[in-house]
């Protein structure tokens, strides 16, 4: 029974991931194109490699800012699931991305987390198709943490 309660928690948390990839907060005249325009030129450009949306740069700089600190309250809430669930099951207990992300974001505030990934697709124009989650790792968690995902040792850009 407690399998099953974790297999739905995780699905549960895969459903959360993949809806607040979703470009949040974009302007009408973008969202309003239909599912012929451009809300589905959007969705394909977005499409990753598991076929989950990954929101990138272009996306991030059009979001308004409450729409940014709400992708990164939901990531927030899947890091914090996860922390729940590996202190209740040991054997789920890893050094993975959400166990780096909580240690790694510690009283960093929200709205510095956005001001830093602003702030780098700003001096990086040439990067915009960087996925958002890995300038947050490379602005926000790699430079508090001790050793990088599984214990391997963090390299430098």
């Amino acid at each position: 029974m407690e399998k099953k309660k974790t297999l739905m928690i995780f699905i549960a948390m895969i459903f959360v991931l993949g809806s607040m990839t979703w470009p949040f907060g974009l302007p009408a005249e973008e969202n309003s194109q239909g599912p012929k325009g451009g809300e589905k030129a959007i969705q394909k450009e977005l499409e990753g490699t598991l076929g989950m949306p990954i929101l990138k740069g272009d996306i991030w700089q059009k979001m308004t800012p409450d729409s940014k600190v709400a992708f990164l309250w939901g990531v927030g809430h899947v890091v914090a699931i996860e922390q729940h669930l590996m202190e209740k099951y040991q054997e789920l207990k890893t050094q993975n991305f959400c166990s780096k992300a909580a240690e790694g974001m510690v009283n960093i505030p929200m709205n510095e987390v956005v001001a830093r990934i602003d702030n780098f697709y700003n001096t990086n124009p040439d990067e915009i198709e960087k996925p958002v989650m890995s300038v947050l790792w490379a602005t926000s968690i790699k430079p508090n943490i001790k050793t990088g995902i599984a214990g391997h040792p963090l390299k430098n850009p």
